[in-house]
C-alpha cells in the first residue's frame, strides 16, 4: 500500500488572493494537491498570512500528525476518522475547511498513481460540457463593472454573477451585458429579511437567473424561506453550509433552486459526493461554488462533471482572470462552457 509520509502547507499571501495549498505525499514519491478554504481577505492594510492561519495550525497540529503513516488510498475511512476525531473542535469551520485540503490532495494523489482524471474516480463525466459563469468580485463601481462584463465576454463566457448590493449597479451590468446573457445577484447575506424581499422584488424587470444568499444569517433557514416566498426571484445558496445535516434541512425547506456548496468547507470531495446525491434526490440544482483559482476550482469541476444534476459552474473572474498566486489558470471557456480538463489527477493547468 502507498503510505503518507508527509503533510505540508504551501500558503500564498495575498492582500485578497491568498491561497492555501495542501501537499500530501507517500513513500514511492508522488504528492497530490489540495486547497483548503482561504479564510476572509485582511484587505490591503492587513496582515495577508493572518487569514489562513487557523487553517494551517489546524492542518499542521491536529491533522497531518494523524495522517501519516496511513495508506494514501483509503480516502473514504481517512475522512471518517479524521472526522469523528475532531468534530470535538466542532464539525464544521476550521476543522472542516482543513480537513479539505487534505481530502481533494488524496483524491489528486489517487488519480496520478492510476493515470486518471479525478472524475473518473468519482464515477466519470455525466456530461460533455458544462455552462459556466464569471464570478465577479464586490466592485461598487459602474465603470470597473462595465470593464469586467466586457474581458469576460471576451474570454468566452455568457453569465455572470454580481456581488452588488446596488440595484442600479444590477441595472448597469443588465445593459452592460445584454438580454441574452445570463445575470446572477449575490449579496453575500447582506440583507436583513424585509430589504431582502424589497431588493428581489426591485431586480424583478432585469431577468435576474438567481438571487444568492439574500439574507443575514445566512444559515437561518426560516429567514431564506419568507425570502423565497415574498419576491420573484428565484433562491440559490448552500455555500456557507458545513455538515450533511445542514444540507438536508436548507434542501427541506424547498425555497432553494440551486445549492451551492463550497467544496474546501465542506470537508473536500469526500462529502462532496454524498451532498451531490442529497440535491438530487431533492431535485435541486447544483452549481457548486468556488472563488479561488487553484486545486479547490480544479476539484469543483470534476465535482461537477461527475454529478448528473450539475448545471452551473462558477469561475473566478477578478481582474480579468489573471492567475492567483499558485500560479493556476483558469480552464478555456467557449461559448460560456467548459470542458472536463485533461491529465490526470485534478489536471491542474
Amino acid at each position: 500500500m502507498p503510505t503518507i509520509t508527509g503533510v505540508r502547507c504551501r500558503p500564498f499571501p495575498h492582500p485578497l488572493k491568498q491561497q492555501l495549498l495542501v501537499d500530501v505525499e507517500t513513500d514511492d514519491g508522488l504528492i497530490g494537491t489540495g486547497e483548503a478554504w482561504w479564510g476572509i481577505a485582511s484587505g490591503p492594510n492587513g496582515d495577508p498570512s493572518a487569514p489562513f492561519a487557523p487553517m494551517v495550525a489546524a492542518i499542521d497540529s491536529l491533522l497531518a500528525p494523524r495522517v501519516v503513516g496511513r495508506d494514501a488510498t483509503a480516502i473514504e475511512r481517512t475522512w471518517q476518522d479524521l472526522a469523528d476525531w475532531a468534530y470535538r473542535y466542532g464539525d464544521g469551520g476550521i476543522i472542516t475547511s482543513a480537513l479539505a485540503g487534505i481530502d481533494i490532495a488524496l483524491w489528486d494523489l489517487a488519480g496520478k498513481r492510476l493515470g486518471v482524471p479525478v472524475a473518473e474516480l468519482l464515477g466519470g463525466a455525466c456530461h460533455d460540457s458544462l455552462p459556466a459563469y464569471a464570478s465577479l468580485p464586490p466592485l461598487r463601481d459602474a465603470d470597473l463593472l462595465a470593464r469586467a462584463c466586457e474581458t469576460g465576454r471576451a474570454y468566452g463566457f455568457r453569465a455572470f454573477k454580481l456581488h452588488e448590493i446596488d440595484i442600479e449597479l444590477v441595472r448597469h451590468a443588465r445593459r452592460c451585458v445584454g438580454p441574452n446573457a445570463s445575470l446572477m445577484v449575490d449579496v453575500n447575506g447582506h440583507f436583513d429579511a424585509v430589504e431582502a424581499v424589497q431588493f428581489g422584488r426591485a431586480m424583478a424587470d432585469l431577468d435576474v437567473l438567481w438571487y444568492e444568499e439574500p439574507v443575514r444569517p445566512m444559515r437561518h433557514h426560516g429567514l431564506i424561506s419568507r425570502v423565497a416566498g415574498q419576491q420573484p426571484i428565484p433562491l440559490a445558496g448552500g455555500e456557507n453550509e458545513y455538515t450533511l445535516d445542514e444540507f438536508q434541512r436548507l434542501l427541506a425547506t424547498g425555497a432553494i433552486r440551486w445549492l451551492q456548496p463550497e467544496v474546501t468547507k465542506i470537508g473536500g470531495l469526500t462529502p462532496a459526493r454524498k451532498v451531490a446525491a442529497l440535491a438530487e434526490t431533492a431535485g435541486v440544482a447544483l452549481a457548486p461554488h468556488n472563488f479561488r483559482i487553484g486545486p479547490s476550482l480544479y476539484a469543483s469541476v470534476h465535482w461537477g462533471f461527475a454529478s448528473p444534476g450539475t448545471q452551473w459552474l462558477e469561475l473566478p473572474w477578478i481582474a480579468g482572470g489573471e492567475p492567483f498566486p499558485c500560479g493556476a489558470t483558469l480552464p478555456p471557456v467557449v461559448d460560456g462552457r467548459v470542458a472536463l480538463p485533461g491529465g490526470v489527477g485534478l489536471g491542474l493547468r
